[in-house]
């Protein structure tokens, strides 16, 4: 079996760019993966124009040798978030075909799972607020679907310091969600790495009168790994981070230094299937918990389940699926995950266990002709994205 040909599909939705990779051998045989990048999908599908010539009619099965043959190709070591992420959908497409061909999903090609069912916290249940009380009402939603954890940004667009007013905003609000959930549902309190050490600190000590919280995510910047280290080490809270992290060599610093208390590698982030593993066991070696990050699109969602069946210390998984992703998202792919009282099923189809649908040519198509029109007519960003998700 040799690599015919490697597939990119953009999907533009209102949340962000989703990219699809498809890999197809010289037998049609098919394997899915996802390369979602934050601000460069179109620099990603160049970038397959220059290194596809060296992953055709390879063997899909030999994924360590292709990978390790990747990653050393260039003087960087590969360590851009374009490359990284071409390369983890890549990886997880040929798992993808390799379940199929064998019958089994991936956890099982690693050795069978050690958790039979996933704890979730939601996130994204929370962006269409408008007025501060909406934030007790969201939550309450949040808590009736069954989850015992959701996580937010009560932090507005402040960054560094906190002004009085936004301080006491951010406050009021953690106070409202907590009103609104009690002590027995944990809250997550993401910091998106925009505090400076002494903000954090401040932040941090507030969050320690709740006895429900279960981390504060990214509160300084994330190259500022001495500053994470003094928190972790200072506050009653965990500290979270590493969903900006890139391969395993930037977790070693703060696993070392004991500046995280819970690691969020992303599987797309930090280079695919067999890297992330890689950081669950350096993370479970010294003790410390994993809660895989994942806000990008539902193949991604499927391939980091796999991975979690397979982690002797996770502690969560973050799912947006129920709350931010747009209605049409049936028409693209085959499955959506199974939850039921804030838990999710592992999947069960082989490979990832998602597929997309022939759908998805004709539905890129007509998104693009869509959004020329509107824009061309004069409409708004805002009405645009609310007719998109109905679409």
């Amino acid at each position: 079996m040799k690599i015919s040909d490697i597939k990119t599909y953009i999907i533009r939705n209102t949340w962000k760019k989703w990219v699809f990779i498809e890999i197809i051998t010289d037998d049609g045989s098919r394997g899915f993966g996802e390369a979602t990048v934050y601000s460069d999908q179109f620099g990603l599908i160049n970038h397959l124009k220059e290194v596809k010539k060296s992953i055709v009619n390879e063997d899909p099965f030999r994924v360590n040798k292709i990978m390790n043959k990747w990653f050393i190709s260039s003087f960087n070591r590969s360590r851009d978030m374009v490359n990284i992420s071409l390369m983890s959908g890549f990886e997880a497409a040929c798992f993808d075909l390799i379940g199929k061909h064998c019958g089994s999903t991936v956890y099982n090609l690693f050795g069978g799972p050690v958790n039979e069912k996933i704890k979730l916290y939601a996130n994204g249940w929370y962006t269409d607020i408008n007025e501060i009380n909406d934030w007790g009402r969201n939550a309450t939603k949040v808590i009736n679907k069954g989850y015992k954890a959701l996580k937010f940004d009560p932090f507005g667009s402040g960054s560094g310091f906190l002004d009085y007013d936004e301080y006491k905003k951010s406050m009021e609000i953690i106070k409202i969600v907590h009103d609104a959930v009690g002590d027995s549902t944990e809250m997550l309190i993401e910091g998106h790495g925009r505090f400076n050490r002494s903000m954090a600190m401040k932040i941090g000590k507030e969050l320690e009168k709740y006895d429900n919280i279960g981390w504060f995510e990214e509160p300084v910047i994330p190259e500022d790994i001495e500053g994470l280290s003094v928190l972790a080490h200072t506050l009653k809270i965990p500290i979270a981070a590493g969903e900006r992290f890139i391969t395993k060599y930037d977790f070693v610093e703060p696993i070392k230094r004991g500046a995280i208390n819970v690691a969020q590698p992303d599987v797309i982030n930090t280079g695919g299937i067999l890297e992330t593993l890689k950081i669950g066991a350096m993370a479970e070696s010294n003790n410390i918990a994993m809660a895989p990050h994942q806000a990008e699109g539902p193949l991604n969602t499927f391939i980091t389940l796999n991975v979690d069946a397979l982690l002797n210390n996770l502690k969560i998984q973050e799912i947006f699926d129920e709350f931010a992703y747009p209605e049409w998202i049936n028409e693209i792919v085959n499955e959506r995950p199974k939850i039921h009282d804030g838990y999710a099923s592992l999947p069960k189809k082989p490979g990832i266990g998602i597929e997309i649908t022939d759908k998805i040519n004709n539905y890129i198509e007509m998104k693009a002709i869509m959004i020329l029109i509107y824009f061309w007519m004069g409409g708004r960003k805002e009405d645009l994205n609310r007719l998109m998700q109905k679409m």
